[in-house]
């Protein structure tokens, strides 16, 4: 039989929609969570819970573009059915889950996309992906009440330190990403220092406009920008 017979098979769907209802109600759950929390022990007003709540939106809005647009590829490749029961919600990176079926089909010496991938190579993409997840959810059941202690220990009480280790997590991991792409030259290179000075001249158009919210879609419009950039410097 071929691979892409079942590849958007109904029983993948199913799946898929299995897996993004257990995500929508994790994020229902929490935000109920959240919205309590700040009640009750932080006092904030609706107001300001809507304001948090609006910003994260807003700040979201660029990398969740990103990862449609690359998510095409993953539809193209394999089936929109395993690109929606893969990334419907976001377990992980687009660029990730195609090295991860390349390297699925090589296991049992096949080639993905090649003449010789056959339904085994498939259901060998299907059981790589899905297992190698495993350890997510398992860290998140065991550890995510660990995190707290550990974070005081690291900070040592001090919030304003914890503020600067995350600052400084945040720009080694996007530096290193960022550093790759450039050194690849090309569309890539051409995107990375697109956006960054599109970031900038958002951030910058926010204070002559007297526009402060222009900065909460600052991330999304450069990411975007350097998208488009990029897309047209390789051609």
């Amino acid at each position: 039989m071929d691979w892409k017979a079942i590849a958007n098979g109904p029983w993948l769907w199913v799946c898929a929609f299995i897996s993004v209802a257990i995500g929508l109600y994790q994020s229902a759950y929490f935000l109920k969570k959240a919205v309590f929390i700040l009640k009750n022990h932080a006092n904030y007003t609706d107001k300001d819970i809507i304001k948090v709540v609006r910003g994260a939106v807003i700040t979201a809005f660029g990398p969740i573009v990103a990862e449609i647009f690359v998510m095409i590829a993953l539809v193209v490749t394999i089936s929109p059915a395993f690109a929606f029961q893969r990334e419907g919600i976001g377990v992980g990176s687009v660029f990730y889950e195609l090295l991860m079926v390349e390297n699925a089909a090589t296991a049992i010496g096949e080639t993905f996309g090649g003449e010789d991938f056959s339904i085994m190579g498939f259901a060998m993409v299907l059981l790589v992906a899905n297992v190698s997840c495993i350890g997510w959810p398992l860290g998140a059941a065991f550890f995510t009440r660990k995190l707290g202690t550990i974070r005081d220990k690291i900070s040592g009480g001090d919030i304003s330190f914890l503020g600067v280790i995350s600052i400084c997590a945040t720009l080694g991991v996007f530096g290193f990403y960022a550093a790759q792409r450039l050194i690849k030259g090309g569309g890539l290179m051409a995107s990375v220092i697109g956006g960054m000075i599109l970031a900038m001249f958002f951030f910058k158009l926010a204070d002559w406009i007297h526009m402060p919210r222009l900065k909460e879609w600052a991330l999304g419009l450069a990411m975007f920008g350097g998208m488009i950039i990029g897309k047209l410097v390789a051609g």
